[in-house]
């Protein structure tokens, strides 16, 4: 499996990300973003499992995705 990098327009939809993730059967994480691209507020949601389910789970639940990267830890 991968990890991913999921940039929000803001912290608290970083938070409101982690959330749902974690309520839907992911581990996730907030992790600060510099250094990963300069999309979004610096922080972002750090996940491993499948990116389009995730995101397809964020955008329903409001979550403003602005980029998934994958990444490597």
């Amino acid at each position: 499996m991968h990890k991913y990098l999921i940039s929000t327009g803001t912290v608290t939809y970083a938070i409101k990300g982690r959330d749902v993730l974690r309520r839907n059967g992911y581990k996730a994480e907030i992790k600060r973003s510099v250094g990963l691209g300069r999309i979004g507020c610096g922080y972002g949601v750090a996940f491993v499992g499948d990116s389009k389910k995730a995101e397809e789970l964020l955008r329903f639940a409001g979550v403003k995705v602005l980029e998934i990267k994958q990444i490597n830890e």
